[in-house]
């Protein structure tokens, strides 16, 4: 498991342990509505935040950085197919590349030096939907460099496998995500995603870093999340 990606996979072998679902044919719906029960289990939670906070100290306390927190409970393994900077850049723990059932992934986002810049950016991440056909979740941030001006947002898009290849990027930054606020959700063919944020130009005293805001992602099932 990568250093950046937290949790115990939730399998199959995790439901058929649970008396509910002795004797029962177990979907993938079954298995994102346990994995999102089990978001917190174990401070998998409370360790992928951790991990992404202890990235901070390496930049400049003018640095703007986004803490961004992603959570599979889809039923079925994720994959990272893409992603795209408005402004900044991957820091130094990347993408997670796969993400199980029940796990969470971890990176932290930052400003590119010495452009007076924000940190804006979007990942995807490939799945599958109830039926076991191929979608991809789009998660992306807004973190601007100056919030006196402006404020923190966020937007998801789901859609069929390899939408992103023809993505208009424009589009999605001059009619989404400029404009959304701090929560957003999706609902595509049966699967179901919401992002939100928080934002802060507090200075730690202890540590002089700025306070980044966090990002949280969660991409699961419609079905699952209704339950």
């Amino acid at each position: 498991m990568a250093s950046n990606v937290f949790g115990i996979p939730i399998t199959n072998q995790t439901l058929e342990a649970m008396p509910k679902y002795q004797g029962k044919e177990i979907t993938a719906t079954d298995r994102a509505y346990e994995a999102l029960l089990m978001k917190n289990a174990d401070d998998k939670d409370v360790n992928a935040r951790k991990f992404v906070e202890s990235l901070k100290p390496k930049y400049s306390v003018v640095v703007v950085t986004t803490a961004c927190l992603i959570y599979n409970a889809t039923g079925n393994r994720l994959t990272y197919v893409g992603s795209h900077d408005w402004q900044g850049h991957i820091g130094d723990s990347p993408y997670p590349l796969v993400l199980e059932n029940g796990q969470w992934g971890a990176f932290l986002h930052v400003q590119s030096i010495p452009s007076f810049t924000g940190s804006i950016g979007a990942t995807i991440y490939r799945g599958q939907d109830e039926n076991g056909d191929a979608s991809d979740w789009m998660l992306a941030w807004y973190n601007p460099w100056d919030r006196a001006l402006d404020h923190n947002r966020v937007c998801t898009e789901i859609r069929v496998a390899d939408h992103c290849k023809g993505i208009d990027w424009s589009s999605i930054y001059d009619n989404k995500l400029s404009k959304f606020d701090q929560y957003s959700n999706e609902t595509w063919n049966g699967c179901y995603s919401s992002v939100i944020t928080g934002y802060s130009d507090v200075i730690d005293v202890n540590t002089a870093n700025r306070i980044c805001p966090i990002f949280e992602g969660i991409m699961t099932l419609k079905n699952a999340w209704i339950q």
